[in-house]
């Protein structure tokens, strides 16, 4: 009974994140936000070397976290009955490169 019990509870937390959609996606956008920072300062580190190796790895992180993440935005915050039916935005910051 108790292996059953637990292989519920595992079914329900890895389907958690199927029950709603992908909301703002907080920590894919702010490793987003970073990696274009970054790339406007230094487009061949940024741009070449991190997007291939380090940036590939990092969204699929952020992505698996913020689908457990979002069911929250998606059905308490955003989406009727229980939200007020309007989306959550990513708030974007402008980028300033520092050198001209």
């Amino acid at each position: 009974m108790k292996q059953r019990m637990r292989a519920v509870l595992l079914a329900v937390l890895l389907g958690l994140p199927l029950g709603g959609c992908h909301g703002p996606q907080r920590l894919s956008r702010g490793l987003d936000e970073w990696a274009n920072t970054g790339y406007a300062d230094s487009p061949w580190i940024y741009g070449n070397f991190l997007a291939h190796l380090l940036l590939a790895t990092g969204n699929t992180v952020t992505w698996t976290l913020d689908s457990f993440i979002n069911v929250y935005y998606f059905w308490v915050d955003d989406a009727e009955p229980f939200g007020d039916g309007k989306g959550t935005p990513y708030p974007f910051r402008a980028v300033t490169p520092k050198k001209h």
